[in-house]
């Protein structure tokens, strides 16, 4: 126990610098992150890689790639620095103040995340609460990261360190003008993407289409549907809070495929009451959108 608290001991300020640099793989993102230079960096990995005895990185022309021993490292010190946060949140009563983050694509952060963080400001005013945008793909990163505490993704990562649960199944459907004739032999539509980056929207492959425009995302393409005699996939939710939601109508057919929406956040170490609290308003904003 002694020989284990001293090792504690000596590394435990090493640890903050090791998690920069390993979330990081980029010496001078994580210097400029903790406003150091990256020679202070290097030598503290370089410290703590001979107190372990075992490399936590690989290194090849300079460039750094966390190994095995490293990520569950990485893990453990992400765990140990929750819990230490948590403990000093509750013995100084401020669990319920501060900030807390929220992460979703543009079309699910719009229909879901608005009235979540009303409620929850409205709960609790010491609270801060932040909605951020960014792509599916991201959003593991920015959890593990502790740059956001929710996300709400359709496509879940893959990893021990985070916590996935099915929250909602939102239908889609095709959606047109109300009062313009659309063309159902040619359906011209509005596809979320770019020329170059398709974004599969559920279309049925059997039902022929012709891409008539391109949009940023589904509220953009709802937009243009509105104004013209052009359809679009979008999920209902996401219709139903749309600006243009009374200018639209959903066609009958061709049918298409609902999607599953996940709640995702990192795996519980310690009670986080304000996520806790966010999660609530959250889930309850969800079943609103569903209505």
């Amino acid at each position: 126990m002694i020989q284990f608290t001293g090792r504690l001991r000596t590394i435990w300020s090493w640890l903050p610098a090791f998690r920069a640099v390993a979330e990081t793989e980029h010496l001078p993102t994580a210097a400029q992150e903790l406003d150091v230079v990256p020679s202070a960096l290097s030598r503290t990995v370089k410290l703590l890689e001979d107190e372990l005895g075992v490399p936590l990185f690989d290194r090849a022309a300079k460039t750094l790639v966390l190994n095995e021993t490293g990520r569950r490292l990485l893990a453990a010190t992400r765990d140990a620095m929750r819990m230490v946060d948590e403990a000093l949140a509750s013995a100084t009563g401020n669990e319920m103040r501060g900030g807390i983050a929220a992460v979703a694509s543009s079309d699910v952060a719009h229909a879901v995340l608005p009235r979540a963080c009303a409620a929850l400001a409205n709960r609790h005013p010491n609270v801060c609460v932040s909605i951020l945008v960014d792509h599916d793909a991201n959003a593991a990163q920015l959890l593990l990261r502790g740059d956001a505490d929710v996300a709400l993704v359709f496509e879940p990562p893959e990893t021990g360190e985070l916590a996935v649960v099915e929250v909602a199944i939102w239908t889609r459907s095709i959606y047109a003008c109300a009062g313009q004739t659309v063309d159902t032999s040619t359906m011209r539509c509005v596809v979320v993407g770019t020329p170059a980056i398709h974004i599969d929207d559920g279309w049925p492959p059997r039902h022929e289409r012709q891409i008539a425009a391109w949009a940023s995302d589904q509220r953009a393409a709802l937009e243009i549907v509105a104004r013209s005699g052009l359809v679009t996939v979008a999920l209902d939710p996401v219709a139903r809070a749309s600006a243009a939601s009374k200018r639209l109508i959903r066609l009958p057919t061709p049918v298409v495929e609902p999607r599953t929406l996940y709640l995702v956040q990192r795996r519980a170490v310690a009670s986080h009451r304000r996520t806790e609290a966010l999660v609530d308003a959250i889930r309850e904003s969800l079943t609103r959108s569903a209505t």
